[in-house]
């Protein structure tokens, strides 16, 4: 299941570093909140998603974590506890092979900027400012 993982520039390096990131839950494309959204394509539900990770994202922020990121993750369903609304709650730790993509969000978290998962290492020091 897709899903989508807000983190700091600091936690993005070390989940690159060590190959796992502890997080509870992560938002995806639930049933309910597709059936909520039916007014929604499949990339408007994915874009709506990222757009809320983002917002987390921000709040995350500081000056020593560096820039807000998304996280879009291929999470298997043998790790997927329980479906929310907009969530899942995970029963392990996401896996660096789990990244499809990241995001950097803008200051205002209107903007999303796509970069490739091999394309994360590279750009690390700049995002950690």
């Amino acid at each position: 299941m897709r899903a989508y993982v807000a983190a700091t520039a600091l936690e993005l390096q070390d989940f690159l570093q060590s190959g796992e990131f502890d997080v509870s839950d992560a938002y995806a494309a639930t049933p309910t909140f597709i059936d909520s959204n039916s007014d929604l394509d499949e990339e408007e539900v994915e874009y709506t998603l990222s757009l809320v990770a983002a917002e987390d994202a921000i709040e995350l922020k500081s000056d020593s974590a560096g820039t807000a990121c998304v996280l879009a993750l291929e999470v298997p369903q043998a790790i997927i506890g329980a479906e929310h609304d907009m969530s899942i709650s995970l029963t392990a730790p996401l896996q660096w092979d789990y990244v499809q993509c990241c995001f950097e969000v803008s200051a205002d978290g209107e903007e999303l900027i796509w970069f490739a998962t091999q394309e994360i290492a590279s750009n690390i020091a700049h995002w950690l400012g």
